[in-house]
């Protein structure tokens, strides 16, 4: 395992004060790096171009758009 650091701002000083603040921390920083590597495994194979990221873009907001319209 590793060891790693952490250095808190004063006003998180109650995470350190008790066992399950630590664990808390600990299975965050855990739950987010596991989501980081896989993030990177599955863009490290993609074919998704530039122009395939704006044209997405644009398909995603229409549809908001259109979906917050219909529950006016």
């Amino acid at each position: 395992m590793v060891d790693l650091v952490l250095k808190l701002p004063n006003d998180l000083s109650w995470i350190t004060k008790n066992k399950e603040g630590l664990k808390w921390v600990e299975s965050a920083i855990i739950s987010r790096l596991t989501e980081i590597k896989i993030g990177n495994l599955l863009a490290e194979k993609s074919e998704l171009r530039e122009g395939d990221i704006g044209e997405l873009d644009h398909i995603i907001k229409r549809a908001l758009y259109d979906k917050i319209k219909a529950e006016e």
